[in-house]
């Protein structure tokens, strides 16, 4: 297995390789093909062929993004790709192509603040956790984010900046009232990061939220796929007050929407927990892996493909997307 580093991407892409071949150099070719073609192909003369011919190509690359961590709950960063088993649609990969940490990305994250009636009386500590993570999260020169809040419609408080001082400032004008359409607000971040994020980035979605859903016109599993296209994992921040044993509808919501994209449910009831699960947050995006691999049997059919990454020490646990949609043709 050959490892070529430095061609970590963060997304499922297919490239298209345009190669110019400018009519000196291809002339050649030419003369000695037309010695062996049809008459019919003999009788092209070079004032037929374009003065640049294209030729496009394929490349199919899966980039997967990845973290772990022990039995403590402690990131592991020193792990090579042979520590590793991969799955893609049930089939090893026909090829490996980089393995590296990629802690070093740039980001583009989409934070997502539920602003509805139920969460008035815990919404300044949320407000106050959000912008102090923004501030330490973006790197000035790389990191961009934009911040929606979210009742039963979606505002776009800030378009994408990396300017945190205007962060932090649309945050705290952030007014709450209204309904919650979760999973539309969920479905409106994810595409806007698939439209606008450069490749060569990490995107992420932070949600802070109770996962109660009483407005959206979306379903779950809508939300799910769009963030999956996205290739964004949602770190959902729970500021449900459970009690001990309790497991509310909700809650089991913000679970299933991390679990399924490779990110994380993190409590955040009270201040102390906010500002916990921010930097958990931001530990995780600077500790991920990627490994980038070519699938096997790969089909451009528009298809869901699920990932299985395991490691193979059973004491290390991996977070990461469950799979994948195939482009098309």
């Amino acid at each position: 297995m050959t490892i070529h580093p430095g061609l970590g991407l963060p997304s499922l892409i297919t490239k298209t390789l345009l190669v110019f071949v400018p009519l000196l150099l291809f002339s050649t070719t030419i003369a000695r093909a037309q010695s062996s073609a049809s008459p019919e192909l003999a009788a092209a003369s070079a004032a037929d062929i374009p003065m640049d011919l294209t030729i496009r190509k394929r490349v199919d690359v899966v980039n997967l993004l990845f973290t772990v961590v022990d039995s403590k709950g402690h990131f592991i960063n020193k792990l090579r790709v042979e520590d590793f088993n991969l799955l893609d649609d049930s089939r090893p990969p026909e090829a490996i192509t980089s393995f590296q940490q990629e802690s070093n990305l740039p980001l583009r994250v989409a934070l997502l603040i539920d602003i509805s009636g139920s969460v008035t009386h815990r919404f300044r500590f949320e407000q106050d956790a959000s912008s102090a993570f923004l501030k330490k999260i973006l790197r000035p020169t790389m990191d961009k984010a934009f911040v929606v809040g979210f009742n039963q419609t979606q505002h776009m408080e800030i378009d994408s900046t990396s300017d945190v001082k205007a962060l932090a400032q649309a945050v705290h004008q952030m007014k709450v009232s209204g309904e919650t359409s979760l999973f539309d607000a969920l479905i409106f971040a994810s595409e806007k990061l698939r439209r606008n994020s450069e490749s060569g980035t990490r995107r992420a979605i932070i949600l802070v939220s109770d996962g109660d859903d009483n407005q959206s016109r979306s379903k779950m599993f809508q939300a799910q796929e769009a963030a999956l296209r996205a290739e964004a994992p949602i770190y959902t921040l729970s500021t449900n007050e459970l009690d001990r044993g309790e497991y509310t509808k909700g809650e089991a919501v913000l679970e299933l929407l991390a679990r399924y994209t490779g990110g994380e449910l993190l409590p955040a009831h009270d201040s102390s927990s906010v500002v916990k699960a921010f930097r958990q947050v931001e530990e995780a995006l600077r500790s991920q892996y990627v490994i980038a691999y070519k699938p096997a049997q790969f089909l451009p059919d528009g298809k869901y493909r699920p990932i299985a990454l395991s490691a193979r020490q059973a004491k290390f646990k991996i977070e990461c997307r469950r799979g994948y949609f195939a482009p098309r043709n």
